[in-house]
C-alpha cells in the first residue's frame, strides 16, 4: 500500500500542475513564516541596538562626568593649597617636617613651582615633574587653572598648571596620574564587554594607546558634528557599536576638549536574538517537511481523478466513447466522473448525427457559386432523411421574384433538370408566415406553382423549409418523402441543413459582389484601376503574339471641381454616369446593339475621381488611337442634362501606345498621363500625342520642384532691393522687394524661372512668409542705422491672398519687427480685385485697416472694369513695363500710359513706371505728369548692402530739390 502511495506520488509530481501545487503549498507556508521571521528579527534587532545606543550614553556620560569631577576636586584641591605650597617651597626643612603636599600626592606624581627662575620641586618624587620643554605655558590670571597635554610614549604626560592668587609671578605645576582620571578598578566597573577611551581634541587618547585607536578615532571625528553627546557604529575587526561625551568647560578651569568613548561588539549587543537566529532554519525546516507531507496527501486525492478525467478526455478525441472513467474518491470529484460519463454517453450518438452534417456542410461552404452549391445539396440530402425527390430553388441576387433557378432530382433515377420559374407575392408571403417549414399535399395545402414540377397525378406530399438569411429569402428546399416516416429528428436535422445552405447561398452572393466591388467601379460600374491594369496587360500580352500596338487614352475632365462646388456632389456623380455612358457609346458597333465596348475589345475604366482611361487593343497605327479620341472629344460637344439644367463640360486627353510609347503597362500608362496633363498646360479641350519631350519636361519640372523645397528648407533665397524714384527731382522714395534664388550650381537663378512653380506646388505661402519677414527685418535695420528709410513693396500672390490667417501673419510680423505698417506696400494683381465679394475682398480690406499701403501691380494688363478702383482702399497704381517699352515708338502705348496717368490724377492715386531704360521714356513720363518711375535706367535690383548708397544719397537729393 505503501509502496503504491509513493509510486502515485512520484507519478504526480512528475505532472507540471502537481508540481505547481506542491511549490504552490510550500511557498503558502514558506514565504510567510520567513516574511514574519524576518520582520520579527529585524523589529527585535532595531529595539536591541536603540537600547544598547542608550544604555552606552548613559555610561559614557556618567564615565565623562566621573573624569569631569576628579579633574575639578583636583584642580579645587590644588587652588585651596596653593599658597601652603609656596610656604614649603621657601622653607624647605619645614616643609619636609609638616608634610607639604602630602594630601596632594594621591593623585599627582610631582608638584612644582616656577616663578622666573628654573622649576623647583615642591612635592614629590624629584625629577617626576620634567622641564615641560615642548610645551607653550599659557597665559593664566591669578586664580585660573588649565590642563596641558604633553605627548610622550607609552601614555601621554599631563599637567595642571595652577596661578595662585596670592603670587602674580608664580606657577604651580602638577603632574597626574592617569589612573587617577581612570583607572583598572574604574574599567572593571563597566558592564560587559565595554571598553572607554579618553580622546583629546585631536582625537589621541589620553589614557594610552588603545587597539583601534586610529580606527575610532576616524570614527569619532565623523560623528562629532552631531552635538557634544551621540552615539555612532563602526568596524574594527567587527562591528562596534559606541557613545561619547564632551567635558563641559568653565571659567575659572580651562579644561581641555576630551571626550569620553564608550565602545561595546554589536554582536554583544544582539546576543539575545542570536538563539533565534539558531533556532529558525531547523523550525523552518520542519514545517516545510509537514507542508509537503500533506500537499502530497492532498494532491494525490485531487490529481488522480482529475488524471482519469483526462484520460477520458483524450479518448473522446481519439473516438472512444465506450470506455469510461472510474473515480472512487467518495466526493464530488466522483459525482463529476459519473456526469462525465453520463455526457460521453450523448457526445456519442451526437456525434454520430453530426458527421453526416459535417460532410455536408464542407461540400456546400467549399463551394462559391450557386450551381455548385445545389448540386452538392442535391447529392447530400438523401444521406439525412428518406425522399424520393427534393429540389432546391433559389432566388435571383437582385431580389425580383422573376427569374428564379431551380433545381430537380428524382431520386433513385438520376434525373436531374434545371428551370425557371416565378414566385408570387403571395408565395412570398407564405414563406414568411412559416419561416421554419411547409407542408403541401392533398388534403393540406395547394402546392405553389413554382413547386409544380412535383406533381404527376399521384398523391403528393411536400416538406419545404424556407432559406432566410439577415431577414432576406433566399430560396426554398423542397422535399417529397412519406409523412407517415417523418420525425422531430428528421424535421431538425433539414431545418439545420437548410439553415447551413442558405448561409452558403449567403456566402455565394457575397462574393460575387465582392468580384465586383474589386474589379469594378460601385459609381460608373466601369472596370476599376485594378482591372484596367489586368485587360491592358492582357492587351500587351496579346499584341506582342501578333505584332499589333495597343493604345491607351487618359482622360480627365476639365474644372471638373466646379461642378462639385457650384451643382453639389450628387450632380457631380450623376455627371461622371452620363460621362461613361456616352465614352462606351463611342466604341459601340453601327447597328445600335446593347452591346458595350467590350464588344470592339475596346475597355474604358474609371481610374478615380474624374480620371478615366481607355484601352485601345490590336491597333495597325498610332493614327487609329487619334481618331478614337478626337470621337470620344466630338461626344463632348452635347450638353449634359444634369437635372433641370445643362451644363456644357470639356476633357484632355492624352494617348500613349504600345510599344512605340512604352515596353509594359505601367509605362504606357504613365506615359499617357503626361500626354494628358501636357493637353491641359496647352488649354484642355484637346488631344496629345506622348512624345518624349513631355517626359523631359515633366522630369526636369519635378526636379525644380524638388531642389525648391530643399532651398526654402536651406535658405538657398536672398532679397534684393530696386529703388522707386520720383521722375522730377530722382529722389529714392521707395524700393520694390525682388527674391532671388542663389541656386548652388546654377547660380542665381531669376524669379520668373521659379515663381509660378511656387505658385502651383503651394511653396509661395512659406516662401511669401519669409520675404514679409525679411523684408520688414530689412527696414528695421535701416531704421537703427540712422536712414531715413523709403517705402518697400512686397508682391503677394493670389494664394498667398486666400490662405486663412494671411491678415494675422502680416500683423505679427510689423509687432514682431517694430516696423511702422505704412513703411510697407503690399502690391497686388488687378485679377485679385476684380474678383467676387467674399474672403478676398474682406482681407484685402483688413489688410488696408493694418495701416498697410496697397498698390495695384500690371496695371492695364488686367480686366477692363474699373470700378474697383473707388472700392478698395488702393494708393497706387504700377503701370505696365510692357506699355512703357514702346511709349516713345507706339502712339496706342503712349495713348494707353496718358490715359492711365490721367485715370490716377483724377483719383489721387500715385502712378509708378515699371520698366524705365531710357532718358526718353522718362522725359515722356515727365511730362504726362507721371510722379514715379521704376526701371535700369536709376538702378538694377541690387543686395540690401548696395542699396544703403541710395538711402546715403537721400539727404543730398532733398537738398537739390
Amino acid at each position: 500500500m505503501l509502496d503504491n502511495s509513493v509510486v502515485s506520488a512520484q507519478r504526480l509530481l512528475r505532472s507540471r500542475l502537481g508540481r505547481r501545487l506542491l511549490i504552490l503549498f510550500a511557498a503558502c507556508a514558506v514565504v510567510p513564516t520567513c516574511a514574519v521571521a524576518l520582520l520579527s528579527f529585524v523589529s527585535v534587532t532595531g529595539e536591541l541596538t536603540r537600547q544598547g545606543r542608550q544604555r552606552l550614553s548613559a555610561l559614557a556620560g556618567s564615565a565623562g562626568k566621573t573624569v569631569y569631577d576628579r579633574l575639578s576636586f583636583f584642580e579645587s584641591d590644588l587652588r585651596r593649597q596653593g599658597d601652603a605650597l609656596l610656604a614649603c617651597a621657601q622653607q624647605p626643612r619645614r616643609a619636609a617636617a609638616s608634610g607639604c603636599g602630602e594630601d596632594l600626592l594621591y593623585a599627582a606624581e610631582g608638584i612644582a613651582a616656577s616663578s622666573r627662575g628654573p622649576i623647583g620641586i615642591l612635592a614629590g618624587r624629584r625629577g617626576s615633574v620634567d622641564p615641560l620643554s615642548g610645551l607653550q605655558l599659557p597665559v593664566l590670571s591669578p586664580g585660573q587653572s588649565t590642563l596641558l597635554v604633553r605627548p610622550a610614549e607609552p601614555a601621554p604626560a599631563l599637567y595642571l598648571v595652577h596661578r595662585p592668587e596670592t603670587s602674580s609671578e608664580t606657577l604651580l605645576f602638577a603632574r597626574l596620574s592617569p589612573d587617577y582620571l581612570w583607572s583598572a578598578a574604574d574599567a572593571q566597573g563597566l558592564p560587559g564587554s565595554i571598553t572607554l577611551d579618553l580622546l583629546d581634541a585631536d582625537y589621541a587618547s589620553v589614557l594610552g594607546a588603545s587597539k583601534a585607536l586610529a580606527g575610532l578615532s576616524h570614527a569619532v571625528s565623523r560623528a562629532v558634528g552631531q552635538g557634544a553627546v551621540g552615539s555612532f557604529e563602526w568596524n574594527d575587526s567587527r562591528p562596534l557599536l559606541s557613545a561619547y561625551w564632551t567635558l563641559p568647560r568653565t571659567t575659572g578651569f580651562s579644561a581641555p576638549l576630551w571626550r569620553v568613548v564608550l565602545s561595546e561588539p554589536r554582536a554583544d549587543i544582539i546576543a539575545p536574538i542570536a538563539g533565534f537566529r539558531r533556532s529558525f532554519p531547523l523550525v523552518l525546516a520542519l514545517a516545510l517537511l509537514a507542508v509537503v507531507a500533506l500537499s502530497l496527501r492532498q494532491i494525490q486525492r485531487s490529481l488522480l481523478p482529475l488524471d482519469e478525467l483526462g484520460k477520458g478526455t483524450r479518448r473522446i478525441t481519439q473516438g472512444d466513447f465506450r470506455t469510461p472513467v472510474r473515480v472512487s474518491s467518495g466526493d464530488e470529484l466522483e459525482e463529476l466522473g459519473g456526469a462525465f460519463n453520463v455526457m460521453t454517453a450523448r457526445l456519442e450518438r451526437q456525434f454520430r448525427a453530426l458527421e453526416t452534417a459535417a460532410e455536408i456542410d464542407r461540400a456546400i461552404l467549399s463551394s462559391v457559386d450557386t450551381a455548385t452549391i445545389a448540386q452538392t445539396v442535391l447529392d447530400r440530402v438523401p444521406e439525412l432523411a428518406s425522399c424520393e425527390a427534393l429540389s432546391l430553388t433559389v432566388l435571383s441576387p437582385d431580389g425580383e421574384p422573376a427569374g428564379t433557378t431551380w433545381i430537380e432530382l428524382a431520386c433513385g433515377r438520376g434525373l436531374r433538370s434545371m428551370v425557371q420559374v416565378q414566385l408570387t407575392a403571395a408565395e412570398i408571403l407564405q414563406t414568411q408566415e412559416q419561416p421554419e417549414w411547409m407542408s403541401f399535399g392533398t388534403g393540406i395545402a395547394a402546392i405553389p406553382g413554382y413547386l409544380g414540377h412535383f406533381e404527376n397525378g399521384l398523391d403528393v406530399a411536400l416538406l419545404c423549409c424556407p432559406l432566410y438569411h439577415g431577414g432576406e429569402l433566399l430560396g426554398v428546399l423542397a422535399v417529397r418523402d412519406d409523412p407517415t416516416r417523418r420525425s422531430n429528428e428528421t424535421l431538425l436535422d433539414l431545418r439545420r441543413l437548410a439553415d447551413r445552405v442558405a448561409v452558403a447561398l449567403w456566402n455565394a452572393r457575397m462574393m460575387d459582389q465582392v468580384r465586383v466591388l474589386a474589379f469594378y467601379d460601385s459609381l460608373t460600374r466601369l472596370p476599376n484601376r485594378v482591372l484596367y491594369k489586368q485587360r491592358l496587360g492582357q492587351a500587351i500580352g496579346r499584341a506582342q503574339e501578333d505584332g499589333r500596338r495597343v493604345g491607351v487614352c487618359s482622360l480627365d475632365l476639365d474644372h471638373f471641381s466646379r461642378i462639385n462646388d457650384t451643382l453639389g456632389h450628387g450632380l457631380g456623380d450623376q455627371l461622371l454616369q452620363e460621362v461613361a455612358v456616352r465614352m462606351q457609346a463611342c466604341f459601340r458597333q453601327d447597328d445600335g446593339a446593347d452591346a458595350g465596348a467590350e464588344t470592339l475589345g475596346v475597355q474604358v475604366a474609371r481610374l478615380g475621381g474624374d480620371e478615366f482611361a481607355v484601352v485601345l487593343p490590336a491597333l495597325a497605327e498610332p493614327q487609329e488611337a487619334l481618331w478614337s479620341a478626337r470621337r470620344m472629344l466630338e461626344a463632348f460637344q452635347q450638353p449634359f442634362r444634369l437635372g433641370s439644367q445643362e451644363v456644357f463640360v470639356t476633357a484632355s486627353i492624352g494617348i500613349a501606345t504600345y510599344p512605340d510609347d512604352g515596353p509594359d503597362t505601367e509605362t504606357v500608362h504613365k506615359n499617357a498621363d503626361v500626354a494628358m496633363t501636357h493637353a491641359k498646360e496647352e488649354g484642355r479641350n484637346t488631344v496629345e500625342l506622348y512624345s518624349a519631350s513631355m517626359n523631359s519636361e515633366a522630369l526636369s519640372r519635378m526636379q525644380l520642384e524638388q531642389e525648391l523645397r530643399k532651398a526654402v528648407e536651406l535658405g538657398e533665397f536672398s532679397l534684393w532691393y530696386q529703388p522707386i524714384v520720383e521722375l522730377r527731382t530722382r529722389w529714392v522714395t521707395g524700393a520694390e522687394a525682388l527674391i532671388r534664388w542663389e541656386h548652388p550650381e546654377r547660380g542665381v537663378v531669376p524669379p520668373g524661372e521659379f515663381i509660378r512653380l511656387c505658385e502651383d506646388s503651394g511653396l509661395i505661402v512659406p516662401l511669401g512668409e519669409w520675404i514679409l519677414r525679411g523684408v520688414c527685418a530689412q527696414i528695421r535695420a535701416w531704421e537703427r542705422a540712422g536712414y531715413d528709410t523709403p517705402r518697400v513693396s512686397v508682391n503677394l500672390s493670389a494664394r498667398q491672398l486666400r490662405q486663412r490667417g494671411i491678415v494675422r501673419t502680416v500683423q505679427d510680423i510689423l509687432a514682431e519687427t517694430g516696423v511702422r505698417p505704412g513703411a510697407l506696400a503690399i502690391e497686388l494683381t488687378e485679377s485679385l480685385l476684380m474678383e467676387p465679394g467674399g474672403t478676398t475682398e474682406r482681407r484685402i480690406r483688413e489688410l488696408a485697416e493694418l495701416g498697410v499701403s496697397l498698390a495695384i501691380d500690371d496695371f492695364g494688363t488686367g480686366y477692363s472694369s474699373l470700378s474697383y478702383l473707388k472700392n478698395f482702399p488702393v494708393s497706387t497704381l504700377k503701370i505696365d513695363r510692357s506699355f512703357i517699352v514702346d511709349v516713345t515708338s507706339s502712339a496706342d502705348a503712349a495713348a494707353i500710359t496718358t490715359a492711365i496717368i490721367a485715370l490716377a490724377r483724377a483719383m489721387e492715386l500715385d502712378v509708378v513706371a515699371e520698366g524705365v531704360e531710357t532718358k526718353a521714356q522718362a522725359s515722356f513720363l515727365r511730362e504726362r505728369g507721371c510722379q514715379k518711375a521704376q526701371g535700369y535706367l536709376y538702378g538694377r535690383p541690387v543686395p540690401p548692402q548696395e542699396f544703403t548708397q541710395y538711402l546715403e544719397a537721400r539727404p543730398r537729393q532733398r537738398a537739390s530739390a
